[in-house]
């Protein structure tokens, strides 16, 4: 297996907050949402059926 490491930081602010705007709220799917979108940018140029059988977790 081929590993690649970042390192990363926010450059916009990040609304954490649910029903209650005074307490920050991260959610897994929030998460979830988030490396799904970025697994399918970075994985684009894979056909469909490669797309699934990498999908893992991320529910392609």
């Amino acid at each position: 297996m081929h590993t690649i490491t970042f390192t990363c930081e926010t450059i916009t602010p990040m609304f954490l907050s649910g029903a209650n705007q005074d307490v920050p709220e991260l959610r897994p799917p929030s998460i979830k949402g988030a490396l799904r979108f970025w697994w399918r940018a970075m994985n684009g140029h894979l056909s469909l059926g490669d797309l699934r059988n990498r999908g893992g977790d991320f529910g392609v």
